[in-house]
């Protein structure tokens, strides 16, 4: 086994492994921004961000929306549609409310470049982009194990709904396979889940081609080396259990077929 992992280990695509695996754990848990954000910079970046999502004229214009689509509602009656004056109102309230809409997306175009500028001001690569892509992979890791553990949860379910004479053993070995299965699907899906975010995050910082590339590539290893390692500690500690539990079976059986020979022998003396 020592020789196995020795020879593994002086293998270049091993170390480069390792390699890529610890630099996006450092990238991911520990690196700071590599761009420095003085203190009047982040005062300044924190009233951007204030200016950005407080806008008056775009709460104004969605309580419009609102209330105009409240009024639509009022005389969408049965078969509106082929009763009047209902067709009529509702095609005027309809056009009153769509003016609404389209301003509330014309404001909201407005946040949305206003909190781009703000965010272009400290950088990508400062500690805000970095605290940003952080929350962005946890949250889509925790999506993944939420989603694990509901589709583990109602295989449980229907197992029990559906029980047939199985020992204890072989059920609880069913429960952990399939909950490791589902934590891997659940947790790949989060990566390309967070990919797709990443990707929509570092534009919105608006860098230069080569920093936005290396950004998301350092990113995606950093979200791959995170669930590699959870994914490897529970494959680990699985296999470290069926180990024990196999090892204290194979004695249980070799000490009752010693007893039943000894028994044997007894009866023949």
């Amino acid at each position: 086994m020592k020789s196995v992992a020795g020879k593994a280990w002086k293998s270049n695509k091993v170390k480069s492994g390792m390699l890529l695996w610890l630099m996006g754990l450092f990238f991911m848990m520990l690196a700071p921004g590599l761009r420095t954000v003085t203190p009047e910079m982040k005062e300044k970046y924190e009233v951007m961000v204030v200016n950005a999502a407080n806008m008056p004229e775009y709460h104004e214009a969605y309580q419009n929306y609102a209330e105009a689509q409240e009024r639509v509602d009022e005389v969408k009656v049965w078969f509106w549609r082929f009763r009047e004056p209902y067709n009529t109102q509702v095609h005027e309230r309809q056009a009153v409310a769509n003016k609404w809409h389209k301003e509330m997306d014309r404001l909201d175009d407005i946040r949305e470049a206003k909190m781009k500028e703000a965010k272009a001001y400290v950088g990508l690569w400062s500690d805000f982009g970095m605290s940003e892509v952080r929350l962005r992979f946890w949250g889509a890791f925790e999506k993944g194990k939420i989603f694990a553990q509901q589709q583990t949860f109602y295989h449980m379910i229907m197992q029990v709904m559906t029980a047939r004479n199985e020992d204890v053993l072989s059920t609880i070995l069913n429960w952990v396979f399939v909950a490791l299965m589902n934590f891997t699907t659940g947790l790949l899906g989060s990566l390309f889940y967070f990919f797709f975010s990443l990707i929509n995050m570092v534009f919105s910082y608006q860098p230069d081609p080569l920093s936005a590339l290396a950004f998301i590539v350092l990113g995606f290893i950093g979200a791959a080396s995170v669930i590699a390692s959870y994914l490897f500690a529970m494959y680990g500690m699985v296999a470290s259990g069926v180990y024990v539990v196999g090892k204290v079976i194979v004695r249980d059986a070799l000490e009752q077929e010693q007893r039943q020979r000894i028994r044997q022998a007894q009866q023949q003396y």
